[in-house]
């Protein structure tokens, strides 16, 4: 059984499922960012981040526990990847803002989306999650690496685009059919 009900009616997921949903997601992120990062940066501070395969986990799942866990999943497999590289001054506001992000995104598709399945619904989810993300990280920027005002937007609007449309809403349209139900409810 996948959820335990309660006596008053609600029910949770299992320490095993949301614990599989942190795991998928970690190895899933982890295995999408090695090729994604070997090719740097594409402009200030921009890059590639697979952000639509933590999104595929979360999309299979209500809006509850299994949400935090498949996002703090993939906040603690890109940590341990920015650990590998050497730590840097910004990383404990990257690991935040991949743990808001998602979280974001999943709030979005789950509990403001009249219709998870509405495909709009979906792009604005995606780049909501990139957005909130790219906002920590833009900040980031701007505070610890004596970036400017510009190069600090430049680098939220850029990873918005990369991280919520271009590797976000577009193959999300493409896989999210495929995925559902696969492991969620």
């Amino acid at each position: 059984m996948s959820r335990s009900i309660h006596a008053d009616g609600t029910a949770t997921a299992t320490v095993g499922r949301v614990l599989l949903y942190a795991v998928v997601s970690a190895v899933l992120f982890v295995v999408g960012l090695l090729p994604a990062e070997s090719v740097g940066e594409l402009g200030v501070d921009v890059d590639l981040k697979p952000f639509v395969l933590p999104y595929l986990v979360i999309a299979t799942a209500r809006f509850d526990e299994r949400t935090l866990a498949a996002s703090a999943g993939a906040a603690v497999g890109e940590g341990t990847l920015d650990l590998l590289e050497g730590f840097e001054l910004d990383d404990p506001f990257g690991f935040v803002g991949y743990l808001v992000g998602f979280l974001v995104f999943g709030w979005v598709l789950q509990e403001v989306a009249p219709d998870a399945d509405d495909r709009r619904w979906q792009v604005a989810a995606c780049v909501c999650g990139a957005l909130a993300q790219a906002v920590f990280e833009g900040t980031a920027f701007y505070l610890l690496s004596g970036a400017t005002v510009t190069e600090a937007a430049i680098s939220v609007a850029g990873n918005t685009v990369t991280h919520g449309l271009l590797l976000g809403a577009i193959p999300f349209l493409m896989l999210a059919p495929v995925v559902r139900g696969r492991f969620g409810e």
